[in-house]
Protein backbone atom coordinates (compact mmCIF):
# COMPACT_ATOMS: atom_id res chain seq x y z
CA UNK A 1 0.00 0.00 0.00
CA UNK A 2 1.37 3.38 -0.56
CA UNK A 3 2.13 6.08 1.99
CA UNK A 4 -0.23 9.17 1.94
CA UNK A 5 2.57 11.34 1.63
CA UNK A 6 5.66 10.22 -0.37
CA UNK A 7 9.31 10.88 0.52
CA UNK A 8 12.14 11.23 -1.25
CA UNK A 9 15.44 8.70 -0.24
CA UNK A 10 18.94 10.87 -0.73
CA UNK A 11 19.21 12.26 -3.97
CA UNK A 12 15.83 11.82 -5.30
CA UNK A 13 13.32 14.68 -5.66
CA UNK A 14 9.26 14.65 -4.88
CA UNK A 15 7.99 16.44 -8.26
CA UNK A 16 4.59 17.55 -7.92
CA UNK A 17 2.61 17.32 -11.36
CA UNK A 18 -0.06 19.44 -12.72
CA UNK A 19 -1.90 16.48 -14.70
CA UNK A 20 -5.17 17.80 -16.29
CA UNK A 21 -8.61 15.15 -15.74
CA UNK A 22 -8.98 11.95 -17.06
CA UNK A 23 -4.99 12.00 -18.35
CA UNK A 24 -2.65 9.43 -17.45
CA UNK A 25 0.28 9.74 -15.62
CA UNK A 26 1.79 6.24 -15.29
CA UNK A 27 3.22 6.40 -12.10
CA UNK A 28 2.24 9.50 -10.54
CA UNK A 29 0.83 9.62 -7.27
CA UNK A 30 -2.45 11.82 -6.19
CA UNK A 31 -1.49 13.41 -3.10
CA UNK A 32 -4.83 14.46 -1.00
CA UNK A 33 -2.90 16.48 1.30
CA UNK A 34 -1.21 18.67 -1.40
CA UNK A 35 -3.57 18.61 -4.03
CA UNK A 36 -1.44 17.61 -6.97
CA UNK A 37 -0.43 14.41 -8.50
CA UNK A 38 3.41 12.98 -7.25
CA UNK A 39 6.27 11.01 -8.47
CA UNK A 40 9.56 10.87 -6.53
CA UNK A 41 12.83 9.47 -8.24
CA UNK A 42 16.52 10.95 -9.45
CA UNK A 43 15.08 12.37 -12.53
CA UNK A 44 11.34 13.01 -14.12
CA UNK A 45 10.34 10.24 -16.47
CA UNK A 46 9.34 11.60 -20.34
CA UNK A 47 5.67 10.57 -20.41
CA UNK A 48 5.65 12.68 -17.54
CA UNK A 49 7.81 15.83 -17.87
CA UNK A 50 4.68 17.87 -19.99
CA UNK A 51 3.39 17.60 -16.08
CA UNK A 52 5.83 19.18 -13.84
CA UNK A 53 5.73 22.15 -12.21
CA UNK A 54 7.00 25.45 -14.29
CA UNK A 55 9.66 27.55 -12.50
CA UNK A 56 8.22 30.54 -10.28
CA UNK A 57 4.93 29.06 -10.39
CA UNK A 58 2.98 27.97 -7.02
CA UNK A 59 3.01 24.60 -7.54
CA UNK A 60 6.98 24.72 -7.86
CA UNK A 61 6.90 26.97 -4.86
CA UNK A 62 5.30 23.83 -2.69
CA UNK A 63 7.44 21.28 -4.42
CA UNK A 64 10.17 23.52 -3.64
CA UNK A 65 8.97 23.48 0.52
CA UNK A 66 8.61 19.86 0.40
CA UNK A 67 11.77 18.83 -1.20
CA UNK A 68 13.28 21.86 0.85
CA UNK A 69 15.36 22.91 -2.00
CA UNK A 70 15.07 24.85 -5.23
CA UNK A 71 13.69 23.41 -8.28
CA UNK A 72 14.47 24.72 -11.97
CA UNK A 73 15.19 27.93 -13.11
CA UNK A 74 14.31 29.65 -16.26
CA UNK A 75 16.40 30.59 -18.76
CA UNK A 76 16.36 33.30 -21.18
CA UNK A 77 18.41 35.81 -23.59
CA UNK A 78 19.67 38.51 -21.51
CA UNK A 79 17.95 42.26 -21.90
CA UNK A 80 19.83 45.61 -21.84
CA UNK A 81 17.64 47.70 -19.31
CA UNK A 82 17.76 50.91 -21.38
CA UNK A 83 18.44 54.18 -19.76
CA UNK A 84 14.76 54.98 -18.51
CA UNK A 85 14.18 51.86 -17.33
CA UNK A 86 17.55 52.04 -14.99
CA UNK A 87 16.04 55.34 -13.81
CA UNK A 88 12.87 54.66 -12.90
CA UNK A 89 14.24 51.23 -10.61
CA UNK A 90 16.42 54.19 -9.04
CA UNK A 91 13.92 55.79 -8.18
CA UNK A 92 11.92 52.82 -6.93
CA UNK A 93 14.77 52.16 -4.73
CA UNK A 94 15.15 55.89 -3.44
CA UNK A 95 11.66 54.63 -2.19
CA UNK A 96 12.63 51.92 -0.21
CA UNK A 97 15.68 53.33 1.39
CA UNK A 98 13.77 55.93 2.91
CA UNK A 99 11.41 53.52 4.60
CA UNK A 100 8.51 54.05 2.53
CA UNK A 101 6.22 51.06 2.19
CA UNK A 102 4.95 50.93 -1.25
CA UNK A 103 5.59 52.75 -4.70
CA UNK A 104 3.32 53.73 -7.61
CA UNK A 105 5.00 53.08 -11.41
CA UNK A 106 2.42 54.73 -13.60
CA UNK A 107 5.05 55.62 -16.50
CA UNK A 108 3.09 55.01 -20.15
CA UNK A 109 2.86 51.53 -21.86
CA UNK A 110 5.47 50.66 -23.57
CA UNK A 111 8.19 52.27 -21.24
CA UNK A 112 9.48 48.51 -19.38
CA UNK A 113 7.71 48.72 -16.42
CA UNK A 114 8.30 45.04 -15.98
CA UNK A 115 11.98 45.39 -16.01
CA UNK A 116 12.05 48.70 -13.84
CA UNK A 117 9.87 46.29 -11.16
CA UNK A 118 12.52 42.88 -11.38
CA UNK A 119 15.37 44.99 -11.33
CA UNK A 120 13.86 47.53 -8.31
CA UNK A 121 12.56 44.14 -6.43
CA UNK A 122 15.63 42.17 -6.21
CA UNK A 123 17.76 45.45 -5.13
CA UNK A 124 15.25 46.06 -2.30
CA UNK A 125 14.65 42.55 -1.32
CA UNK A 126 18.74 42.58 -1.27
CA UNK A 127 19.20 45.23 0.98
CA UNK A 128 16.50 44.59 3.00
CA UNK A 129 17.79 40.97 3.54
CA UNK A 130 14.67 39.61 2.14
CA UNK A 131 14.46 35.88 0.12
CA UNK A 132 10.58 36.13 -0.85
CA UNK A 133 9.33 38.39 -4.16
CA UNK A 134 5.62 37.78 -4.92
CA UNK A 135 4.45 38.85 -8.47
CA UNK A 136 1.01 39.47 -8.98
CA UNK A 137 -0.10 39.58 -13.21
CA UNK A 138 -3.39 40.20 -15.18
CA UNK A 139 -5.48 37.67 -16.90
CA UNK A 140 -4.85 35.60 -19.24
CA UNK A 141 -2.17 33.97 -16.92
CA UNK A 142 -0.92 31.86 -19.93
CA UNK A 143 0.55 34.93 -21.53
CA UNK A 144 1.30 37.23 -18.48
CA UNK A 145 3.10 34.68 -16.20
CA UNK A 146 5.80 33.36 -19.19
CA UNK A 147 6.09 37.07 -19.95
CA UNK A 148 7.06 37.52 -16.50
CA UNK A 149 8.67 34.98 -15.87
CA UNK A 150 11.16 35.46 -18.82
CA UNK A 151 11.36 38.67 -17.75
CA UNK A 152 13.13 37.85 -15.06
CA UNK A 153 15.33 35.40 -16.35
CA UNK A 154 16.35 37.96 -19.08
CA UNK A 155 17.85 40.20 -16.02
CA UNK A 156 18.40 37.54 -13.61
CA UNK A 157 16.48 36.45 -10.68
CA UNK A 158 19.58 37.10 -8.10
CA UNK A 159 18.87 33.65 -6.78
CA UNK A 160 15.43 35.39 -4.68
CA UNK A 161 12.39 33.07 -4.13
CA UNK A 162 10.23 34.55 -7.00
CA UNK A 163 6.25 33.36 -7.03
CA UNK A 164 4.42 34.62 -9.77
CA UNK A 165 0.48 34.04 -10.15
CA UNK A 166 -2.73 35.91 -11.24
CA UNK A 167 -5.40 37.58 -8.87
CA UNK A 168 -7.73 34.17 -9.05
CA UNK A 169 -4.65 31.94 -7.15
CA UNK A 170 -4.60 34.56 -4.46
CA UNK A 171 -6.64 32.42 -2.09
CA UNK A 172 -4.03 29.77 -2.04
CA UNK A 173 -1.52 32.15 -0.40
CA UNK A 174 -4.61 32.17 2.64
CA UNK A 175 -4.60 29.99 5.36
CA UNK A 176 -7.83 28.32 6.51
CA UNK A 177 -7.71 30.34 9.63
CA UNK A 178 -7.46 33.67 7.08
CA UNK A 179 -3.97 34.73 7.77
CA UNK A 180 -1.44 34.79 4.94
CA UNK A 181 0.77 31.38 4.73
CA UNK A 182 4.22 33.07 3.62
CA UNK A 183 5.92 36.43 4.09
CA UNK A 184 6.89 38.22 1.32
CA UNK A 185 10.02 40.83 1.34
CA UNK A 186 8.61 42.85 -1.84
CA UNK A 187 4.99 42.58 -3.43
CA UNK A 188 4.90 43.40 -7.02
CA UNK A 189 0.81 44.19 -8.20
CA UNK A 190 0.85 44.24 -12.17
CA UNK A 191 -2.41 46.01 -13.10
CA UNK A 192 -2.57 47.20 -9.57
CA UNK A 193 -5.79 49.02 -10.41
CA UNK A 194 -7.55 45.39 -10.14
CA UNK A 195 -7.53 45.94 -6.76
CA UNK A 196 -9.59 48.85 -6.34
CA UNK A 197 -12.98 47.66 -5.92
CA UNK A 198 -14.48 45.80 -2.68
CA UNK A 199 -13.94 42.10 -4.24
CA UNK A 200 -12.58 38.62 -3.23
CA UNK A 201 -9.24 39.64 -5.01
CA UNK A 202 -8.55 42.68 -3.41
CA UNK A 203 -9.05 41.10 0.33
CA UNK A 204 -6.53 38.51 -0.45
CA UNK A 205 -4.37 40.36 -1.79
CA UNK A 206 -4.70 43.06 1.48
CA UNK A 207 -3.89 40.24 3.45
CA UNK A 208 -1.00 38.78 1.63
CA UNK A 209 0.59 42.04 1.32
CA UNK A 210 -0.30 42.78 4.88
CA UNK A 211 -1.47 46.30 4.61
CA UNK A 212 -2.69 46.42 8.25
CA UNK A 213 0.89 45.64 9.42
CA UNK A 214 2.45 48.27 10.91
CA UNK A 215 4.37 51.05 8.28
CA UNK A 216 7.97 49.33 9.88
CA UNK A 217 7.42 45.59 9.04
CA UNK A 218 5.15 45.88 6.22
CA UNK A 219 6.60 44.54 2.67
CA UNK A 220 7.42 46.65 0.26
CA UNK A 221 4.63 47.36 -2.50
CA UNK A 222 5.33 47.93 -5.96
CA UNK A 223 2.02 48.76 -7.81
CA UNK A 224 2.32 48.79 -11.59
CA UNK A 225 -0.04 50.39 -13.73
CA UNK A 226 -0.40 52.95 -16.52
CA UNK A 227 -4.00 53.82 -15.75
CA UNK A 228 -4.24 54.30 -12.10
CA UNK A 229 -7.91 54.75 -12.21
CA UNK A 230 -10.48 57.30 -12.62
CA UNK A 231 -10.95 59.00 -9.40
CA UNK A 232 -8.90 58.88 -6.59
CA UNK A 233 -11.33 56.46 -4.47
CA UNK A 234 -10.01 53.88 -7.26
CA UNK A 235 -6.63 53.87 -5.33
CA UNK A 236 -7.45 51.49 -2.80
CA UNK A 237 -3.84 49.64 -2.99
CA UNK A 238 -2.46 52.59 -2.17
CA UNK A 239 -3.99 53.19 1.14
CA UNK A 240 -1.28 52.15 3.25
CA UNK A 241 0.71 54.06 1.31
CA UNK A 242 -1.44 57.58 2.01
CA UNK A 243 -1.64 56.45 5.44
CA UNK A 244 2.03 56.77 6.17
CA UNK A 245 2.60 59.69 4.32
CA UNK A 246 -0.23 61.07 6.57
CA UNK A 247 1.72 59.51 9.51
CA UNK A 248 -1.57 57.76 10.15
CA UNK A 249 -1.78 53.93 11.03
CA UNK A 250 -3.12 52.30 7.86
CA UNK A 251 -6.61 50.72 9.64
CA UNK A 252 -7.77 54.93 9.05
CA UNK A 253 -7.10 54.64 5.79
CA UNK A 254 -9.07 51.33 5.26
CA UNK A 255 -12.44 53.25 3.90
CA UNK A 256 -10.30 55.23 1.20
CA UNK A 257 -13.10 57.01 -0.05
CA UNK A 258 -13.83 57.96 3.48
CA UNK A 259 -10.27 59.29 4.58
CA UNK A 260 -10.37 61.12 1.14
CA UNK A 261 -13.23 62.99 1.81
CA UNK A 262 -11.96 64.14 5.37
CA UNK A 263 -8.57 65.33 3.00
CA UNK A 264 -11.46 67.54 1.05
CA UNK A 265 -11.51 65.61 -2.24
CA UNK A 266 -14.83 66.28 -3.51
CA UNK A 267 -16.32 62.68 -3.32
CA UNK A 268 -19.85 60.91 -2.53
CA UNK A 269 -21.44 57.45 -2.52
CA UNK A 270 -23.08 55.73 -5.05
CA UNK A 271 -24.07 52.64 -5.81
CA UNK A 272 -22.37 51.43 -3.03
CA UNK A 273 -18.83 52.79 -4.49
CA UNK A 274 -17.01 56.63 -3.98
CA UNK A 275 -17.23 58.40 -7.19
CA UNK A 276 -17.29 62.23 -7.83
CA UNK A 277 -19.40 64.39 -5.67
CA UNK A 278 -22.25 66.36 -7.66
CA UNK A 279 -20.60 69.47 -7.80
CA UNK A 280 -17.67 67.69 -8.70
CA UNK A 281 -19.27 65.94 -11.83
CA UNK A 282 -19.98 69.49 -13.15
CA UNK A 283 -16.76 70.77 -12.81
CA UNK A 284 -13.31 69.71 -14.91
CA UNK A 285 -11.47 72.40 -12.57
CA UNK A 286 -13.02 71.21 -9.28
CA UNK A 287 -11.97 67.42 -10.39
CA UNK A 288 -7.73 68.57 -11.81
CA UNK A 289 -7.83 70.39 -8.35
CA UNK A 290 -8.58 67.63 -6.51
CA UNK A 291 -6.47 64.65 -8.35
CA UNK A 292 -3.17 67.34 -8.30
CA UNK A 293 -3.62 67.04 -4.25
CA UNK A 294 -3.66 63.31 -4.43
CA UNK A 295 -0.98 63.42 -7.13
CA UNK A 296 1.24 65.41 -4.60
CA UNK A 297 0.86 63.49 -1.87
CA UNK A 298 3.21 61.22 -3.67
CA UNK A 299 5.09 62.99 -6.50
CA UNK A 300 6.00 65.52 -4.19
CA UNK A 301 7.56 63.58 -1.24
CA UNK A 302 11.10 63.24 -0.49
CA UNK A 303 11.73 61.21 -2.46
CA UNK A 304 9.17 61.09 -4.89
CA UNK A 305 6.90 58.26 -4.37
CA UNK A 306 5.48 57.50 -8.18
CA UNK A 307 6.76 58.56 -11.27
CA UNK A 308 4.43 58.67 -14.64
CA UNK A 309 6.65 59.43 -17.78
CA UNK A 310 4.78 59.47 -21.02
CA UNK A 311 6.74 57.88 -23.67
CA UNK A 312 9.08 59.43 -25.79
CA UNK A 313 7.95 58.10 -29.22
CA UNK A 314 4.68 60.01 -28.71
CA UNK A 315 0.87 60.00 -28.70
CA UNK A 316 -0.71 57.07 -30.14
CA UNK A 317 -2.14 58.03 -33.65
CA UNK A 318 -6.05 57.83 -33.21
CA UNK A 319 -8.49 58.63 -35.97
CA UNK A 320 -12.27 57.94 -36.15
CA UNK A 321 -12.81 55.68 -39.81
CA UNK A 322 -16.10 56.51 -41.29
CA UNK A 323 -18.28 53.34 -42.99
CA UNK A 324 -20.97 54.61 -45.56
CA UNK A 325 -23.06 51.14 -44.64
CA UNK A 326 -25.47 49.47 -47.57
CA UNK A 327 -28.84 50.27 -47.77
CA UNK A 328 -29.90 46.96 -46.13
CA UNK A 329 -27.00 47.86 -43.29
CA UNK A 330 -29.06 51.31 -42.86
CA UNK A 331 -31.95 49.54 -42.27
CA UNK A 332 -31.02 47.05 -40.23
CA UNK A 333 -28.98 49.66 -37.73
CA UNK A 334 -32.09 52.00 -37.82
CA UNK A 335 -34.26 49.20 -36.97
CA UNK A 336 -31.84 48.20 -33.91
CA UNK A 337 -31.82 51.66 -33.26
CA UNK A 338 -35.61 52.02 -32.74
CA UNK A 339 -36.35 49.55 -30.85
CA UNK A 340 -33.16 49.98 -28.58
CA UNK A 341 -34.61 53.31 -27.85
CA UNK A 342 -38.25 52.33 -27.20
CA UNK A 343 -37.13 49.40 -24.91
CA UNK A 344 -34.74 51.42 -23.11
CA UNK A 345 -37.58 54.22 -22.32
CA UNK A 346 -39.46 51.06 -21.02
CA UNK A 347 -36.45 50.18 -18.82
CA UNK A 348 -36.08 53.89 -17.54
CA UNK A 349 -40.08 54.15 -16.49
CA UNK A 350 -39.70 51.06 -14.42
CA UNK A 351 -35.87 51.98 -13.19
CA UNK A 352 -34.93 48.82 -14.42
CA UNK A 353 -31.31 48.52 -13.78
CA UNK A 354 -30.31 44.65 -15.31
CA UNK A 355 -32.86 45.18 -18.51
CA UNK A 356 -30.76 48.95 -19.21
CA UNK A 357 -27.64 46.81 -19.05
CA UNK A 358 -28.87 44.38 -21.07
CA UNK A 359 -30.08 46.64 -23.86
CA UNK A 360 -26.61 48.58 -23.49
CA UNK A 361 -24.98 45.26 -24.59
CA UNK A 362 -27.44 44.02 -27.08
CA UNK A 363 -26.60 47.45 -28.79
CA UNK A 364 -23.12 47.52 -28.95
CA UNK A 365 -22.96 43.29 -29.98
CA UNK A 366 -25.53 44.31 -33.06
CA UNK A 367 -23.66 47.55 -34.40
CA UNK A 368 -20.69 45.67 -34.28
CA UNK A 369 -22.03 42.85 -36.02
CA UNK A 370 -23.34 45.30 -38.84
CA UNK A 371 -19.58 46.29 -39.02
CA UNK A 372 -17.79 43.05 -39.47
CA UNK A 373 -17.85 42.90 -42.95
CA UNK A 374 -16.29 46.35 -43.28
CA UNK A 375 -13.23 45.52 -40.75
CA UNK A 376 -12.74 42.08 -42.52
CA UNK A 377 -12.20 44.23 -45.77
CA UNK A 378 -9.91 47.02 -44.07
CA UNK A 379 -7.88 44.21 -42.19
CA UNK A 380 -7.29 42.49 -45.62
CA UNK A 381 -6.14 45.80 -47.98
CA UNK A 382 -3.68 46.38 -44.84
CA UNK A 383 -2.44 43.04 -45.00
CA UNK A 384 -2.06 43.60 -48.79
CA UNK A 385 -0.26 46.90 -48.12
CA UNK A 386 2.37 44.82 -46.03
CA UNK A 387 0.81 45.62 -42.16
CA UNK A 388 0.50 43.56 -39.78
CA UNK A 389 -3.38 43.92 -37.87
CA UNK A 390 -4.73 43.98 -34.18
CA UNK A 391 -8.66 43.85 -34.94
CA UNK A 392 -9.80 45.21 -30.73
CA UNK A 393 -13.16 43.27 -29.84
CA UNK A 394 -15.17 43.05 -26.65
CA UNK A 395 -17.54 40.37 -27.31
CA UNK A 396 -16.65 36.55 -28.67
CA UNK A 397 -19.59 35.29 -30.74
CA UNK A 398 -20.78 38.54 -32.02
CA UNK A 399 -17.64 39.94 -33.07
CA UNK A 400 -14.15 37.51 -32.49
CA UNK A 401 -15.53 34.64 -34.72
CA UNK A 402 -17.36 36.25 -37.38
CA UNK A 403 -14.45 38.22 -37.90
CA UNK A 404 -11.77 35.67 -37.63
CA UNK A 405 -13.91 33.53 -40.08
CA UNK A 406 -14.17 36.44 -42.66
CA UNK A 407 -10.40 37.39 -42.80
CA UNK A 408 -9.62 33.41 -43.20
CA UNK A 409 -12.06 33.37 -45.63
CA UNK A 410 -10.03 35.50 -47.74
CA UNK A 411 -7.19 33.10 -47.31
CA UNK A 412 -5.44 35.55 -44.35
CA UNK A 413 -4.36 33.25 -41.16
CA UNK A 414 -5.39 34.75 -37.82
CA UNK A 415 -4.25 34.79 -34.57
CA UNK A 416 -6.67 34.61 -32.11
CA UNK A 417 -6.34 36.18 -28.21
CA UNK A 418 -9.97 35.54 -26.84
CA UNK A 419 -12.29 32.86 -25.49
CA UNK A 420 -11.10 29.83 -24.53
CA UNK A 421 -8.18 29.22 -26.85
CA UNK A 422 -6.22 26.75 -24.87
CA UNK A 423 -2.13 28.31 -26.33
CA UNK A 424 -3.07 31.48 -25.80
CA UNK A 425 0.75 32.73 -26.16
CA UNK A 426 1.44 30.01 -29.06
CA UNK A 427 -1.37 32.44 -31.22
CA UNK A 428 0.84 35.30 -29.25
CA UNK A 429 3.78 34.36 -31.37
CA UNK A 430 1.97 33.71 -34.30
CA UNK A 431 1.25 36.74 -34.99
CA UNK A 432 4.67 38.41 -33.52
CA UNK A 433 6.98 36.36 -35.76
CA UNK A 434 4.00 37.14 -38.67
CA UNK A 435 3.03 33.73 -38.95
CA UNK A 436 -0.49 34.93 -38.83
CA UNK A 437 -0.54 38.57 -40.41
CA UNK A 438 -4.09 39.40 -38.52
CA UNK A 439 -5.13 39.33 -34.33
CA UNK A 440 -8.15 39.57 -33.24
CA UNK A 441 -8.21 40.09 -29.63
CA UNK A 442 -9.94 41.41 -26.48
CA UNK A 443 -7.10 41.05 -23.81
CA UNK A 444 -6.18 44.90 -22.73
CA UNK A 445 -3.44 44.32 -20.31
CA UNK A 446 0.01 42.52 -20.07
CA UNK A 447 0.47 41.16 -23.68
CA UNK A 448 3.13 42.68 -26.51
CA UNK A 449 1.79 42.73 -29.58
CA UNK A 450 4.63 45.43 -31.07
CA UNK A 451 6.86 45.40 -33.92
CA UNK A 452 10.92 43.97 -33.31
CA UNK A 453 9.69 42.77 -29.67
CA UNK A 454 12.49 40.82 -28.29
CA UNK A 455 11.53 37.42 -27.66
CA UNK A 456 12.53 34.66 -25.18
CA UNK A 457 14.09 32.54 -27.29
CA UNK A 458 16.35 35.50 -28.43
CA UNK A 459 15.36 36.07 -31.51
CA UNK A 460 12.81 39.08 -32.50
CA UNK A 461 8.86 39.75 -33.68
CA UNK A 462 8.92 40.83 -37.28
CA UNK A 463 9.86 44.03 -38.09
CA UNK A 464 6.63 45.16 -39.75
CA UNK A 465 4.15 48.00 -39.24
CA UNK A 466 1.44 47.59 -37.03
CA UNK A 467 -1.98 49.12 -37.14
CA UNK A 468 -5.20 48.45 -35.25
CA UNK A 469 -8.70 48.95 -35.61
CA UNK A 470 -11.53 49.44 -32.55
CA UNK A 471 -14.25 47.08 -34.02
CA UNK A 472 -15.94 47.17 -30.65
CA UNK A 473 -14.47 50.40 -29.33
CA UNK A 474 -14.33 50.02 -25.28
CA UNK A 475 -16.14 52.90 -23.36
CA UNK A 476 -13.39 52.39 -20.71
CA UNK A 477 -11.08 54.91 -21.09
CA UNK A 478 -8.62 52.90 -19.02
CA UNK A 479 -9.50 49.62 -21.11
CA UNK A 480 -8.67 51.73 -24.37
CA UNK A 481 -5.74 53.35 -23.47
CA UNK A 482 -4.19 49.61 -22.07
CA UNK A 483 -5.32 48.10 -25.46
CA UNK A 484 -3.32 51.21 -27.42
CA UNK A 485 -0.33 50.09 -25.11
CA UNK A 486 -0.05 46.41 -26.30
CA UNK A 487 1.15 47.23 -29.77
CA UNK A 488 2.70 51.06 -29.47
CA UNK A 489 5.54 50.51 -27.00
CA UNK A 490 9.04 50.36 -26.55
CA UNK A 491 9.77 52.78 -29.70
CA UNK A 492 7.22 51.71 -32.05
CA UNK A 493 4.51 53.41 -33.21
CA UNK A 494 0.97 52.06 -34.30
CA UNK A 495 -2.13 54.42 -35.63
CA UNK A 496 -5.64 53.16 -34.64
CA UNK A 497 -8.70 53.43 -36.17
CA UNK A 498 -12.12 53.80 -34.12
CA UNK A 499 -14.56 52.68 -37.29
CA UNK A 500 -18.57 53.89 -37.22
CA UNK A 501 -21.17 53.45 -39.88
CA UNK A 502 -21.86 57.41 -41.08
CA UNK A 503 -25.08 59.05 -39.82
CA UNK A 504 -25.80 56.75 -36.84
CA UNK A 505 -25.72 56.86 -33.13
CA UNK A 506 -22.33 55.57 -33.42
CA UNK A 507 -20.96 58.32 -35.28
CA UNK A 508 -21.85 61.29 -31.79
CA UNK A 509 -20.34 57.98 -29.80
CA UNK A 510 -16.89 57.94 -31.74
CA UNK A 511 -16.43 61.86 -31.71
CA UNK A 512 -17.25 61.74 -27.80
CA UNK A 513 -14.91 59.39 -27.51
CA UNK A 514 -12.34 60.65 -29.32
CA UNK A 515 -12.44 63.93 -27.61
CA UNK A 516 -12.00 62.44 -24.35
CA UNK A 517 -9.73 59.39 -24.52
CA UNK A 518 -6.90 61.65 -23.79
CA UNK A 519 -8.26 62.48 -20.07
CA UNK A 520 -9.60 59.32 -18.14
CA UNK A 521 -6.69 58.39 -16.51
CA UNK A 522 -7.18 59.02 -13.18
CA UNK A 523 -4.48 60.09 -10.86
CA UNK A 524 -2.38 60.69 -14.31
CA UNK A 525 -4.86 63.79 -14.26
CA UNK A 526 -8.43 62.19 -16.11
CA UNK A 527 -11.83 62.66 -15.74
CA UNK A 528 -14.99 60.65 -16.62
CA UNK A 529 -16.64 63.14 -18.62
CA UNK A 530 -16.25 61.17 -21.59
CA UNK A 531 -18.79 58.85 -19.82
CA UNK A 532 -21.00 60.81 -19.08
CA UNK A 533 -21.66 62.08 -22.54
CA UNK A 534 -21.90 58.71 -23.50
CA UNK A 535 -24.39 57.91 -21.12
CA UNK A 536 -27.10 61.20 -22.72
CA UNK A 537 -26.22 60.15 -25.94
CA UNK A 538 -26.91 56.53 -25.15
CA UNK A 539 -30.44 57.71 -23.26
CA UNK A 540 -29.06 55.98 -20.18
CA UNK A 541 -27.44 58.87 -17.67
CA UNK A 542 -30.27 57.01 -15.35
CA UNK A 543 -28.19 54.23 -14.69
CA UNK A 544 -25.49 53.92 -12.44
CA UNK A 545 -22.00 55.47 -13.86
CA UNK A 546 -20.24 51.91 -14.94
CA UNK A 547 -22.96 50.91 -16.87
CA UNK A 548 -21.26 51.88 -19.97
CA UNK A 549 -18.03 49.57 -19.34
CA UNK A 550 -17.46 46.12 -18.52
CA UNK A 551 -13.94 47.03 -16.08
CA UNK A 552 -14.24 45.29 -12.62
Amino acid sequence: MMPDVPTAAPGERVWLLDVPFRTPAPGAQFVKKWKSYAWVGTELPVELAPFKALPFSYQQWVEDDINDSTGERPVAAPKIPRPEQVSGAAAVVDAARAGKRGFLLADNAGLGKTLIAVMSAKTIAEERGETNILVLVDRPAQITIPHWRYSIASVGDGGFRWLIMSPDQLKKLIARNGRPKYTFGVVIADEAQLYSNDTQRTAAFEKVARFSNSHEQAPFVLSVTATPGHTPADQRYLAPLFAQLHSEPSEYWSDLGARLVESGIPLDKSYGKWTWSAEAKESATLQSQALETVRGWMSNSKPPLMIHRPTPWGPVPLDGMPIDLTHAQRAEYETEWAEYAYEMGLARKSRNIARGRALVLRYRQKAGMIRAESTAQWAQAQVKAGKQVLVAVEFVSTAGDPLVEMIEDAGISVAKLFGAVPDKEGQRLRFQRGDAPVIVFNVTTSISLHANEALPDGTHASSLPRTGIFHQPRYSGIAAEQTFGRSHRDYQTCPWVIPFGVGTKEEDVATVMLRNLNSVTGLKGGDRSGLRSLSELLGVEWLEPDVLTTEA
